[in-house]
């Protein structure tokens, strides 16, 4: 299963500099993060259905060639769940406001979900805001961090930042977690809450920033605390370019930034399997 995840999260993952391309990733799971497969996802713009896709083992399903600026309402088909099994909510709307988009969560729940925590190590989710001051955000953040436990699929993942003021964009490209550790949680339900991991990717400026593609290192935390996030999730992300610090959220590994909206979502399914 890995293995065929890689092509698809290689393809679906990787960031884009043109509005043509870029995507937004949708995964729905229970509380344990025991996904169901098939489950179609339909994608609507100003009231008319754009396209529509089935989610793939991990419950992930991606949709690409969207524009920045344009609000989706992304909705599950009902019909296609298991039987007897609901959701926290049939449909969810976003706008795309930024390359960094996050993933769209969608939480089942039923007799199809088992409570039983899975072991092992762990893998992570994310999309939002942090420090948002008057509505406007410093930073968006958006990505996936090993996905489906997998160090191979999309080079270990792949996971991005918009500075907003200074007009920066960084991608993480080959990222490796270090380590899975802290408290059980519900959110979903595992045994681990922080992840931390590190990796080396490209920043470069956008929305009228001139500054040119450098190659960048980077060190990472996420600490998921609650479902939803927001307020109570927490992140640190330093980049740099060599001994310089060119972006950075949270003061340290230790001391990382709440984020204002959206969820870090730390998941421990198909790992050890």
């Amino acid at each position: 299963m890995k293995n065929a995840m890689a092509a698809l999260l290689a393809a679906t993952l990787s960031i884009v500099t043109a509005h043509a391309n870029t995507c937004l990733s949708i995964h729905i799971a229970c509380p344990n993060d025991l996904a169901p497969s098939p489950v179609k996802v339909r994608l609507y713009a100003g009231g008319a259905e754009v396209t529509a896709n089935w989610t793939d083992n991990l419950g992930i399903v991606s949709f690409c060639g969207l524009t920045l600026g344009e609000t989706y309402n992304i909705c599950v088909d009902e019909s296609t769940l298991p039987a007897g099994a609901t959701l926290n909510r049939s449909c969810q709307e976003i706008t795309m406001v930024t390359m960094a988009p996050p993933i769209v969560e969608f939480v089942l729940r039923g007799d199809f979900c088992d409570e039983t925590p899975p072991p092992g190590e762990c893998w992570l989710t994310g999309g939002g805001t942090v420090y948002k001051s008057r509505g406007v955000p410093a930073f968006s953040y958006g990505g996936v961090v090993y996905p489906g436990c997998s160090p191979f699929a999309a080079g270990g993942g792949n996971w991005n930042v918009v500075d907003h003021a200074t007009g920066l964009h960084f991608q993480g490209q080959n990222i490796v977690v270090d380590s899975c550790s802290g408290v059980s949680t519900r959110s979903p339900r595992v045994n681990v809450n922080i992840i931390d991991f590190h990796g080396t990717g490209i920043i470069e400026g956008i929305a009228g920033n001139p500054e040119a593609q450098i190659a960048v290192t980077f060190v990472g935390r996420a600490i998921d605390n609650l479902e939803s996030g927001g307020g109570a999730d927490k992140l640190y992300i330093r980049v740099n370019n060599g001994a310089t610090v060119v972006m950075q959220i949270g003061n340290s590994a230790a001391d990382p930034a709440t984020v204002s909206t959206g969820n870090l979502q730390i998941h421990t399914s198909s790992c050890n399997n």
